[in-house]
This record gives C-alpha cells, structure tokens and sequence, in this order.
C-alpha cells in the first residue's frame, strides 16, 4: 500500500501536514508520496513505489497472484470519450 497526497501545490487549501500524513503511513507500514498532477510532481514516483512494493511483496511470497490469473493485462477502454489533446484514450490494465 501507498499513502499518496495529492495537490500538494495548492498549499493555501492543505489540510494534513505532510509530516502527519507520513506519520501515518509509517504506523500502517506503508510508504506516502505527495503529488500533483499540475505540475506532475512525484505521479509517476507514486506509480513506482506501488509497483515496486507489488513486486517485491511477489517474490517475497507475501502476495500470491489468483489462481487463474495471467497477470496483469491490457483491455479496450470501455469509456470512448475524447482525450486531452486529441489523443486516444489509454488502455486500462485489469487483472
């Protein structure tokens, strides 16, 4: 698990402390990540902890993938609405 902020840049409207959301997180075991998608900081940081705590909780057995499960794969988006930009949309992952 990741405790993850987020709009960490609107600093005016904050209403936990860094400091007391990363107390928390260390009391459940987990690591925390402030982000903001505005300006893109730590996003994909918060994505690389989470992946990064998956796979080592899968090689140290701590997690088992379900039986009957091939992993993680890609499917269609079922939601055909446009993107930012024009961009297609991204396919979501689904185990």
């Amino acid at each position: 698990f990741v405790l993850v902020g987020h709009k960490c840049d609107l600093v005016a409207e904050r209403a936990v402390s860094a400091e007391e959301a990363g107390q928390l997180a260390a009391t459940l075991g987990m690591a925390f990540v402030e982000t903001s998608a505005c300006s893109s900081l730590n996003v994909e940081l918060a994505f690389q902890t989470l992946a990064g705590g998956i796979q080592q909780a899968l090689g140290q057995g701590i997690l088992a993938p379900h039986q009957g499960c091939d992993g993680i794969r890609l499917i269609p988006n079922q939601s055909r609405r446009q993107s930012p930009a024009g961009r297609e949309p991204r396919e979501r992952c689904q185990c």
